[in-house]
């Protein structure tokens, strides 16, 4: 029987560097998700249709984010010159960052 073979140089230190990707992947959908309920936790609400609303999304390995669909979001995140602002978005983040620099991403991973 004849076949071709592959021979793998550095398997073992490609497959770390996989594994690794990974599990960084995990820790940032984890902060996504604690900065989406963060902004829900300091979400003004008067309906309750802008909290539902906020959620987290996968741009790409390593990328998400959190918003909302709903039209009148950066009203209440950045105020108007009638309304001040009720920010809830960025004090999340800036909550979880702190949390993060904190504990450690290694906090995150598993």
């Amino acid at each position: 029987m004849t076949g071709t073979g592959i021979s793998l140089i550095n398997f073992d230190k490609i497959m770390k560097k996989v594994q690794v990707e990974e599990e960084l992947n995990k820790a940032v959908e984890r902060i996504a998700c604690l900065v989406e309920g963060e902004a829900k936790r300091l979400c003004p609400v008067r309906t309750g249709r802008l909290r539902a609303s906020i959620h987290t999304g996968k741009i790409e390995d390593g990328v998400y984010y959190v918003g909302t669909n709903v039209h009148y979001a950066p009203y209440v995140e950045f105020g108007t010159r009638k309304m001040a602002a009720r920010s809830y978005l960025r004090p999340a983040a800036k909550k979880v960052v702190s949390l993060v620099k904190m504990k450690g991403i290694k906090a995150f991973i598993g």
